[in-house]
This record gives C-alpha cells, structure tokens and sequence, in this order.
C-alpha cells in the first residue's frame, strides 16, 4: 500500500519501508511468548520472531496531522479512531 489517505486531508506516503505513522499492535500475552522463547538457549531467530509478531499483530496507521488511528480489519479495510473531546 503506497499512500493511506485519511479523513482530514493528510496523505501518508507508506511506500518507503516502514514509516512513522506505520505502527503494530501485539496483543500482551504475544509479547509475553516471545520474550519466554527469547530467554531460552536457542531462542528464537530474528526471522521466527518477525513471523511471530507480523502473525498475531493488527496493522495500525497514525495520522501526523489529527493523530486518528486506523487500524486494518481482517478483509483489509481499516476502521478509524479518534479522541474523544468533551
């Protein structure tokens, strides 16, 4: 996915590796198994860890300009999230 256009205008360029605005979200008890394995002999390799995460993570962008997040759906498409203000 090269651009991510989001509802306040800002266009995310996402076409140059990992960008700023490229974020993962890893449920705790992921997070928990790998640094089990990690503190193990023969932990995990550099690429079984990367499997693990990219597995069980949910693909999150964050807008630089309002800050809404938007986090991609199984399908591909993407939910967004914004502060609440009061």
């Amino acid at each position: 996915m090269p651009k991510f256009a989001c509802r306040c205008g800002c266009v995310m360029n996402l076409s140059t590796g990992w960008s700023d605005c490229e974020l993962s979200l890893v449920p705790e008890n992921i997070i928990e198994e790998l640094i089990v394995s990690l503190d193990k002999e023969n932990g995990l390799s550099a690429e079984q860890f990367v499997e693990k995460i990219d597995s069980k993570s949910i693909e999150v962008l964050r807008c630089p300009q309002c800050n809404r997040l938007w986090l991609e759906n199984e399908d591909g498409s993407y939910n967004s999230y914004i502060k609440e203000t009061e």
